[in-house]
């Protein structure tokens, strides 16, 4: 059996002014969520964001995204995403692993004009001003429940990771893409 993706069959979608949208959720991302989970990650070598809702680089081609005092996502982009399912027991005492790989798939979007892409579809203001590299947003897109982080991909270049509910993956995907549509013309 293979890794599959909840957009499998769909191609990344670009446009003027380096718009793009890509299906990422066969890239590697896991984490972990506990009272010590912050300085379990810091004794491994990570960078860590210094409060929630913020996003960092750590290591040569990751990020660590963090939703709370308690909860890191770890971000890979570079490496593929397993088929195994994370332990179930404690990676340490109060330190347990996330399925986030298994639960989220991840979108990205990039190019000038994301942010009023997504102003179409969400009522918080992502426009770099308000919401800079950096930031995480726990908030609802076209009426589901996303997570947004605002970073730098491996060429440097600003992007929104978006992570939703593999069963709602597809539905998100049409709707950032109708979303880009007077962009695409």
């Amino acid at each position: 059996m293979s890794l599959r993706s909840p957009l499998e069959g769909i191609a990344a979608i670009g446009g003027p002014a380096g718009l793009r949208l890509i299906d990422l959720s066969l890239v590697c991302r896991e984490g972990v969520r506990g009272a010590g989970a912050r300085e379990w990650l810091l004794s491994h070598g990570h960078s860590l964001p210094d409060a929630p809702n913020q996003i960092v680089a750590s290591g040569e081609s990751g990020a660590v995204m963090s939703l709370s005092h308690r909860e890191f996502w770890l971000l890979q982009p570079d490496k593929q995403a397993s088929f195994g399912r994370p332990p179930s027991e404690a990676v340490e005492a109060g330190i347990w692993p996330l399925y986030c790989q298994h639960s989220h798939a991840w979108l990205q979007l990039a190019g000038e004009p994301r942010a009023k892409v997504m102003a179409k579809l969400c009522g918080v203001d992502f426009s770099e001003a308000v919401f800079p590299l950096g930031s995480v947003a726990q908030t609802q897109a076209a009426r589901v429940s996303v997570i947004i982080a605002a970073h730098q991909n491996h060429d440097s270049e600003p992007v929104f990771s978006i992570f939703v509910d593999q069963s709602l993956a597809r539905y998100l995907w049409e709707a950032i893409e109708d979303a880009m549509g007077e962009w695409l013309e």
